[in-house]
């Protein structure tokens, strides 16, 4: 357990034997008091004390022969025990000392060499009450601080789940429609003023009202589910992907080309069409996607005239047949 130190420094035995046995009366086995001839060899074993976890509580301070002069004492020691309550006998210090102990370090009070003409034990006792105080406030301070601190990154991760919520597809893990459009609007507006391409996606599960009535709707969530994680998959980490609802998806590709988007696209048609998975029944279920292609114009106002355009172009592969790729007729034969 650590200790409470309470430093006499005299050149005088008499007083630092006065001292020793007016505080020892007064304070418990918390406390150690010790006796030092200068403050060469106090300032030393007051540093021991700090370096070994214990607490210097009070120094008080009278005439010694070492090289150290009263405020050098305090200033140093201060440095490492910036909460010490000093005291002072009144014949020690100078006006300059006193100067530099206010005003570098801190004094506690200053008192006269004969005890009888101060109730010196209670000035002790006072000094002992105040530091215990400011240790009570400095726990009260941390645990004030560590709840804050706990509470703050409780609403941190509160808002980061509430924005998870807002702004996931709870089924799929993929952006929201909402999501989709605040992330894509931006790039759409730079890519159009930096004339830059991009590509839309529009995707569609084929024939997904069947799969629901066929095998189960669980089944249906597991075919969103692993479709939704195959095009992420599939996709850079800058494309943006999301479920605009039910089982239609929308991927924007910046710095895509018409021929590269097309490729990307049948990427996605080949690998959701090797997908199987299985039915709660056991049964095998395969699927497959139409994939509706558009290209940002520059004439382009947001969003939403490239995905009407992709739209069109995804309703053409679904009428061909379905699990196809279909670019929208508006586009240019050949590449941007």
């Amino acid at each position: 357990m650590n200790k409470y130190v309470i430093a006499c420094i005299d050149n005088d035995i008499e007083v630092l034997d006065s001292l020793y046995n007016k505080i020892s009366r007064i304070v418990d086995s918390e406390y150690i008091v010790e006796s030092y001839i200068n403050a060469e060899q106090a300032l030393i074993g007051c540093f021991n004390y700090i370096i070994s976890g214990n607490e210097i509580l009070i120094t008080i301070l009278g005439k010694d022969s070492s090289k150290i002069n009263c405020d050098e004492f305090f200033i140093e020691l201060y440095k490492n025990s910036p909460n010490t309550r000093n005291i002072l006998f009144e014949d020690v210090p100078t006006v300059e000392s006193l100067a530099k102990i206010i005003n570098q370090a801190s004094l506690y009070q200053i008192i006269p060499r004969r005890f009888d003409r101060v109730d010196f034990e209670f000035i002790i006792l006072e000094a002992i009450r105040q530091n215990a105080q400011d240790r009570r406030l400095e726990e009260y301070q941390k645990v004030l601080e560590s709840a804050v601190q706990k509470r703050t990154k409780e609403l941190h991760d509160i808002n980061v789940k509430l924005e998870i919520l807002a702004t996931t597809d709870s089924l799929t893990g993929v952006r929201n429609r909402r999501s989709f459009n605040e992330s894509s609007a931006p790039m759409i507006q730079y890519s159009r003023r930096e004339n830059k391409n991009v590509a839309v996606l529009m995707i569609d599960i084929d024939r997904f009202k069947m799969i629901n009535d066929v095998y189960s709707h669980s089944a249906g969530d597991d075919v969103i589910k692993t479709m939704a994680q195959k095009v992420q998959d599939t996709l850079r980490k800058s494309d943006i992907f999301g479920r605009l609802g039910g089982e239609e998806f929308a991927a924007v590709l910046p710095n895509t080309s018409q021929r590269g988007a097309l490729k990307v696209a049948e990427n996605i048609r080949t690998e959701v069409e090797n997908i199987e998975i299985v039915a709660k029944s056991g049964e095998k279920v395969k699927f497959t996607v139409s994939i509706g292609v558009a290209m940002l114009h520059c004439d382009d106002i947001n969003l939403d005239a490239i995905l009407h355009r992709a739209d069109i172009a995804l309703y053409e592969a679904k009428r061909g047949g379905r699990n196809r790729v279909c670019i929208s007729k508006e586009e240019l034969n050949e590449e941007n």
